[in-house]
């Protein structure tokens, strides 16, 4: 199917217009026809129309020398730049951060409930909107405290990222979240 020919809702403010061409609105938005405050409807949310003059970094995928810059990748510590990180007891390389407005959980190896998760459809990592939390949760076990934090994925459906951490950094984690005033449930 030519995407240049899909249709889509437009909506700027709260009025919604079209369905309106892919070829069209990419015309609109260079033109400057269209407002920065529209979105289109994707099938799932209200996307930006910004991001049809995002232009792509041709640098990202060359051949270039990659191995030149192997020592600019951080080894040993969390995945993002943040001072707001906790790394997994159970599971190396995996880290619970705050990075800007965002839960992330991120890393480690894949698990057999990792397997499960990815069949049913859900993620074994990712971020979640700090205001998008339904909740976090604190249970101990033998081996620190297994976090769980939920959201809402889509209209009903809610999904959880988890991981484990010692006693002290659920502690840290725990008064960063309250200052977030994220909900939190302790078992």
């Amino acid at each position: 199917m030519d995407t240049n020919k899909e249709e889509f809702p437009v909506k700027v403010d709260d009025e919604i217009y079209g369905p309106i061409s892919m070829e069209r609105l990419v015309s609109d938005v260079k033109s400057g026809k269209l407002t920065s405050k529209a979105r289109f409807w994707d099938g799932e949310e209200w996307v930006p129309v910004s991001i049809l003059l995002e232009k792509e970094d041709s640098t990202v995928w060359d051949d270039g020398e990659w191995d030149d810059d192997i020592d600019s990748i951080p080894q040993g510590g969390p995945p993002l730049p943040t001072t707001s990180a906790w790394e997994d007891v159970n599971r190396k390389g995996r880290w619970v951060m705050i990075y800007g407005d965002h839960l992330v959980i991120e890393g480690g190896t894949t698990n057999a409930k990792d397997v499960g998760r990815i069949m049913e459809g859900e993620p074994r990592s990712g971020g979640i909107p700090i205001p998008k939390l339904v909740n976090v949760s604190f249970k101990d076990s033998n081996m620190g405290v297994v976090i769980k934090a939920s959201s809402f994925h889509k209209m009903y459906e809610i999904y959880s990222l988890e991981c484990c951490l010692s006693k002290d950094d659920s502690a840290k984690f725990m008064n960063e979240l309250k200052l977030a005033n994220v909900r939190i449930v302790s078992n």
